[in-house]
């Protein structure tokens, strides 16, 4: 499950992708997150996108990466934000870090579907078929993905094999939070203007925000400067 890891004797910091992307988007950033002395955990979601229940099996994998209460920070990237609460608990640890990285905010008690606005939400029905939500790459003008990683080869890369989600997924509702997720100590990094509305509910909620003008892949595009934003918003260097 595990793609990346460095030696158990460094502190832990938990990298989750979108479940509409994949592993790949992190890995710009991992020579800068390593050379800092951390121990960098990657789980794969796109296996376990057929489970059942996404979320419990999402659980259940990374609580087998990852030691009991080796994580010191988490950090989710975009839908994957739903899930950090269920992850937190499940590894454990001591009110780790968390951080959203132009990420949705949990939504406990309630589905992907059912948290969206109507509009939103109508829109998602739309473009499933056959019980599945197309490719994410999909979703935008042709021209979108080329103007957000101009590099080819590097949009290759990050784009390749991206999963068509069960619709199951984009409904399943996510049970309450729990003590794990009580002792967490969350921030947000805005990456993108898309995101400012939940960076805003964020502040709102009393979190550390940090706000940058970038794009929604800037830890592909630009991993030097997510690298040091994640690392200055949850303390210097691991060692």
């Amino acid at each position: 499950m595990d793609r990346h890891a460095t030696p158990l004797d460094r502190p832990t910091m938990l990298l989750v992708h979108s479940p509409l992307l994949t592993p790949a988007t992190w890995d710009a950033l991992l020579p800068y997150l390593e050379t800092a002395g951390w121990r960098v955990v990657v789980p794969d979601l796109r296996p376990l996108v057929r489970a059942p229940s996404f979320h419990a099996a999402v659980r259940a994998a990374v609580a087998a990466d990852v030691a009991p209460g080796a994580p010191t920070v988490v950090v989710g990237h975009s839908r994957a934000g739903a899930y950090l609460p269920g992850i937190v608990d499940a590894v454990g640890g001591d009110g780790p870090d968390v951080v959203f990285l132009d990420a949705r905010l949990p939504h406990p008690g309630a589905s992907w579907l059912g948290s969206s606005p109507p509009e939103r939400a109508a829109w998602l029905r739309e473009r499933a078929t056959s019980g599945r939500l197309p490719r994410w790459d999909t979703w935008f003008p042709a021209d979108s993905m080329a103007d957000l990683l101009p590099d080819p080869r590097l949009r290759c890369h990050v784009l390749r094999d991206l999963p068509e989600l069960p619709w199951q997924v984009v409904t399943e509702i996510l049970p309450p939070t729990g003590a794990g997720w009580d002792a967490a100590r969350p921030s947000y990094l805005q990456l993108s203007a898309a995101y400012r509305p939940t960076a805003d509910r964020a502040e709102e909620a009393g979190w550390r925000v940090r706000r940058v003008d970038a794009d929604h892949l800037a830890m592909v595009s630009r991993p030097e400067l997510v690298a040091d934003l994640i690392r200055s918003t949850v303390g210097t260097a691991a060692g």
